[in-house]
């Protein structure tokens, strides 16, 4: 009789409502079982809007087992071997249009760029009390690396720009993003701010039009020679990721659009529910 072949799984998931829990942490039961996961050769990842830098302070001293999507799909990082797999890079004339949408719309903006493997973030204005917020959010995960310049166009060339973020209530920047959907090459995710206290205030990633988190994870499962991906997510920028899994677990905090994608509602992100999912699946 012949031997069944045993399949290649990746586990990838989203972090903030799904992987972290309801306060943006990263429960110590998760933590453990991330390097669980890496000592044990089980393909354990992310695949996030956050940044690098942002994911490694959650982190701490565990590291995901294989490369994982960061910033919504911009780029793919190795953390085992502390290289990049692939980078998404927004070319000149995009960022002199976009530049000139956030101006239009009276929105500061602002420009994330990577140097080697550590994020930097540009800015020409914080004029208002959400930009100062949002600087004064991001500062901790990118240390010194925040930086005012005249024009996003002027960067220092070791920096290579990614994406750029606008940062304010929902009403305000749903013309704005009508606005840069209009430039071709581009699109944009929104998504809400789960931590602020006023609750319409979103993030929105302006990003090139080939980037997302699903491309990014067919690229890996190329890359990994896996034969499945189950994916994990809760919010309206997991939803491509969601579908194209060929399975999907979403958590019970998840947003009514995901749970209709799900294979199966798990327990909510406060309960450690993705890594005890994969604990009970890879341990049958």
């Amino acid at each position: 009789m012949p031997m069944t072949k045993i399949k290649k799984t990746l586990y990838i998931s989203d972090l903030d409502g799904t992987l972290l829990n309801k306060e943006g942490k990263l429960s110590a039961y998760t933590r453990e079982a991330i390097s669980n996961f890496a000592k044990n050769g089980i393909l354990f990842t992310c695949a996030t809007g956050r940044t690098l830098s942002s994911v490694k302070m959650l982190l701490g001293d565990a590291k995901f087992s294989c490369p994982g999507v960061f910033s919504d799909g911009l780029l793919t990082f190795d953390m085992q071997t502390d290289t990049i797999i692939q980078a998404s890079v927004l070319p000149q004339r995009l960022i002199e249009q976009i530049a000139e949408k956030l101006n239009e719309f009276n929105n500061d903006g602002f420009l994330y760029c990577i140097n080697g493997s550590e994020y930097a973030l540009f800015y020409t204005a914080k004029s208002h009390a959400l930009s100062q917020h949002f600087i004064k959010s991001k500062a901790p995960f990118l240390k010194d690396n925040i930086f005012k310049i005249e024009h996003f166009s002027a960067l220092p060339p070791e920096y290579l720009p990614l994406y750029f973020v606008a940062y304010d209530e929902y009403d305000r920047l749903t013309p704005l993003q009508k606005s840069v959907n209009t430039i071709h090459d581009i699109h944009c995710l929104l998504n809400r701010d789960l931590y602020h206290a006023q609750g319409d205030v979103y993030f929105m990633n302006i990003l090139t039009d080939s980037t997302s988190k699903h491309s990014a994870i067919h690229h890996l499962k190329q890359h990994l020679g896996v034969d499945e991906v189950v994916a994990f997510g809760d919010n309206y920028n997991d939803l491509p990721m969601l579908a194209s899994a060929d399975r999907c677990y979403v958590p019970q905090n998840a947003i009514p659009e995901a749970k209709k994608l799900a294979t199966q509602v798990i327990p909510s992100c406060d309960q450690d529910s993705v890594v005890k999912f994969i604990e009970a699946e890879t341990q049958r």
